[in-house]
């Protein structure tokens, strides 16, 4: 065990040295006798932090590399400033020191994390990324009328909101999504694709590539992953958590992930339905955006199917390889041949 990387560790040795970590990173906030338990671990490792008193946060070990200390200070400064709008978000909470971030390291981890601490949010997922959402098409278009809702108002707040000086957050746009060299990882890399499978795969890719670089710029600050896991509904209201993705893109690349997990779990165009009729009633939604839904499914798909090369470490993304390769390969056949 003590040969190998720790990507290579199984999944509950990473936990473990997480957890020590975390525990070393809590020294940074006033928390009396704090307990941690995992809530999950695929982008960043998150545990839930609960103080003697019965009080609970949330606390979040970044992924290393992945974003700025300003990237996430700027986060977190949308996050309040859409609280302060009417827009309930989790809070973060200061250090000692009066920063969002501390950077901690630990033996048997092999880089220094970043770590924040956020206000607990009460409610439940309808659905993960994975699997989409359970439920019937009534059910899935009333949930995507509240997402829709709250992707307008973020959308209209954005619009107006003025940004600090050193206000710095990442790109979602064909280069990230489906260039050379893509944010979450190149697919192309991937041992598992077959020859053929990556004929279809990279035609595919070359052909969205294309399309999407001759719209305008992505330009909009979105929130970038209301999928399922990062809504909470709580009775009848309905909250986003987890901006980490959070910055520039497309209005339609907001709706285009939020809506991808249900080509999974059905109810597509429910979904849809709902979404843009919730969008609408707070404003419009851009006619030339909605007509590169293909598009953009497609981007975001790929986008996903490269998920795995960047984090070797995570089991989760191992366990998808399969049903992503087939299910992208699909996509793409369909997408190729309805666009030719």
């Amino acid at each position: 065990m003590s040969d190998l990387t720790f990507a290579e560790l199984p999944d509950d040795e990473q936990i473990a040295r997480l957890s020590r970590l975390a525990a070393r990173a809590l020294s940074a906030w006033d928390i009396s006798a704090p307990q941690l338990e995992l809530v999950k671990y695929r982008e960043n490792a998150v545990f839930m932090v609960t103080a003697r008193e019965g009080g609970r946060s949330i606390l979040r070990i970044h992924r290393p590399r992945y974003r700025s200390d300003d990237d996430i200070r700027s986060e977190f400064a949308w996050m309040q400033a859409l609280d302060t709008d009417g827009i309930p978000t989790p809070s973060a909470i200061f250090t000692r020191r009066g920063d969002y971030v501390t950077t901690v390291a630990v033996e048997g981890v092999p880089e220094p994390r970043q770590c924040d601490l956020m206000t607990w949010v009460p409610g439940e997922p309808p659905g993960t990324l994975e699997a989409g959402v359970a439920a019937g098409a009534a059910e899935v278009h009333t949930l995507y009328r509240a997402v829709g809702s709250l992707a307008a108002r973020m959308h209209e707040h954005v619009a107006g909101w003025k940004r600090p000086p050193w206000f710095v957050r990442p790109a979602w746009n064909v280069e990230t999504l489906v260039g050379e060299h893509p944010t979450f990882g190149p697919f192309w890399e991937l041992a598992a694709i077959s020859d053929e499978q990556l004929t279809i795969l990279l035609a595919a890719r070359d052909r969205v590539r294309e399309r999407l670089r001759r719209f305008r710029p992505a330009d909009m600050l979105i929130h970038g992953d209301l999928v399922p896991d990062n809504i909470l509904v709580d009775g009848a209201t309905t909250r986003v958590i987890d901006f980490d993705d959070f910055g520039w893109s497309w209005i339609g690349f907001e709706m285009t992930t939020s809506l991808f997990p249900l080509q999974v779990s059905g109810s597509f165009d429910a979904g849809l339905a709902g979404y843009l009729e919730g969008y609408r009633a707070v404003r419009p939604f851009p006619a030339d955006e909605l007509e590169l839904l293909p598009e953009m499914l497609m981007a975001r798909g790929l986008s996903y199917l490269g998920w795995p090369v960047g984090r070797p470490e995570i089991e989760s993304a191992r366990n998808l390889i399969p049903m992503l390769i087939y299910m992208m390969t699909e996509a793409s056949e369909r997408y190729l041949d309805e666009t030719t």
